[in-house]
């Protein structure tokens, strides 16, 4: 605010009622214009915090993701695994198939917390990109 327009045009104004040998105490402003700058500064901060934020969403993403791609490919190579039994054997086959049916969950649990944490990301980072429309007066 360090001595803004706002600030001229009020003690223009006040010095046309009081006239012009009227002294109007600026120092006693002082602490609010400092206040004010150091204000600004801290509106300027949030804009820099919302940037790294939507930074960091991607980074968190773009991670998620990997781990997915990941997991998926670990899925598929399960499904074909005999975990060192016979399925040819009516006991072994039995086995095999409860511990598929285990990872299977395992798998479309996994799969459905990273769609929630994706989704949350995705909605955190629209509420970021909205932050922008509050500006500073």
């Amino acid at each position: 605010m360090s001595k803004s327009a706002l600030w001229d045009k009020a003690v223009a104004d006040a010095k046309k009622i009081l006239g012009p040998s009227a002294k109007i105490p600026d120092k006693k402003m002082d602490g609010a214009f400092k206040a004010a700058d150091e204000a600004s500064k801290a509106w300027d901060g949030l804009g820099t915090l919302r940037e790294g934020m939507k930074k960091k969403i991607l980074e968190v993403q773009t991670a998620d993701s990997k781990v997915e791609n990941t997991l998926k490919q670990a899925e598929d190579e399960f499904d074909n695994e005999d975990f060192g039994l016979d399925d040819s054997k009516p006991d072994d086959k039995k086995k095999i198939d409860s511990a598929h049916k285990i990872f299977d969950k395992f798998f479309d649990d996994a799969q459905k917390n990273f769609d929630e944490n994706n989704k949350n990301l995705d909605e955190l980072d629209k509420h970021l990109i909205n932050i922008a429309k509050y500006k500073r007066p």
